[in-house]
């Protein structure tokens, strides 16, 4: 159609550089459309996002700044290159630029929005006797990485899901065999940050954890940072059972962070 509405979604979808359209608003904002770029960048699918609201379920973080960026829109129409923080699907928060223009998208108010990442921030994964510095991640094992560099995308796609899978529901289990403060509180964080993949089985008592929807980069991400919290977690751990519990998890897989290897000796 030749309409501004499917024209501009038309744009969004063959733009290179994360992209966002919503309808204008601070508290009331709601996703119209999105590029695979920026479902990439705050690790999420489309499902999770069309016509929900920016903030309860978007990358948006409702802040002084924010309020400030809103406030060039509604005044000048666009602003260019500001420097902000958005959220992912996995409680991470990254750094990012944005520029921005407010249009009319068949006579509805928007804001079209070019994301370009700087970096990764603090995790939010709280380890104990440490402070709140971001985690290091983790890395494959030497024999690991040199097989996967043999597979093709699509069994490399499988296998990392599978991987992924095993250390999540291992991490979320785990506060169950040794429930000290520690390992209770990482495996409800845990639990937090991975709630877009929860679903419940029927009858509601169990749930269960759905990686389809990842491809193999995002899914090898999501476990080596997991992964990278646990290694920080045994490094940290007072309880040498609930350490080597905790190993079993990562270790078939993974080495520890280099700032880590002093501790762990693995």
């Amino acid at each position: 159609m030749f309409d501004t509405k499917s024209l501009c979604l038309n744009l969004i979808e063959r733009s290179d550089v994360a992209t966002a359209l919503s309808t204008s608003g601070q508290v009331d904002a709601r996703y119209l459309a999105a590029n695979g770029t920026y479902l990439s960048l705050i690790e999420r699918i489309w499902d999770e996002l069309d016509g929900q609201s920016l903030i309860g379920k978007g990358s948006a973080i409702d802040d002084a700044a924010r309020e400030r960026r809103l406030g060039l829109l509604d005044r000048q129409g666009f602003y260019d290159c500001e420097q902000a923080v958005i959220g992912t699907a996995s409680g991470r928060r990254v750094a990012v630029e944005i520029s921005a223009q407010r249009i009319w998208c068949s006579g509805l108010a928007c804001d079209l929005e070019f994301f370009r990442p700087l970096g990764p921030l603090a995790d939010p994964v709280e380890a104990s006797d440490h402070d709140a510095r971001p985690l290091p991640r983790a890395c494959f094992r030497p024999e690991l990485q040199a097989n996967l560099q043999m597979l093709s995308g699509f069994d490399r796609t499988i296998l990392m899901r599978r991987m992924l899978t095993a250390v999540a529901e291992g991490g979320l289990l785990v506060a169950k065999v040794a429930p000290n403060p520690s390992i209770i509180r990482f495996s409800e964080v845990l639990r937090n940050r991975l709630a877009p993949y929860l679903s419940a089985e029927r009858g509601g008592a169990e749930t269960k954890l759905d990686f389809s929807a990842l491809d193999a980069a995002t899914a090898e991400r999501h476990l080596l940072d997991m992964a990278g919290d646990i290694w920080s977690l045994i490094h940290f751990a007072k309880d040498s059972d609930a350490a080597r519990l905790l190993e079993r998890l990562v270790a078939p897989y993974t080495r520890p962070p280099s700032l880590l290897v002093g501790k762990t000796g693995s």
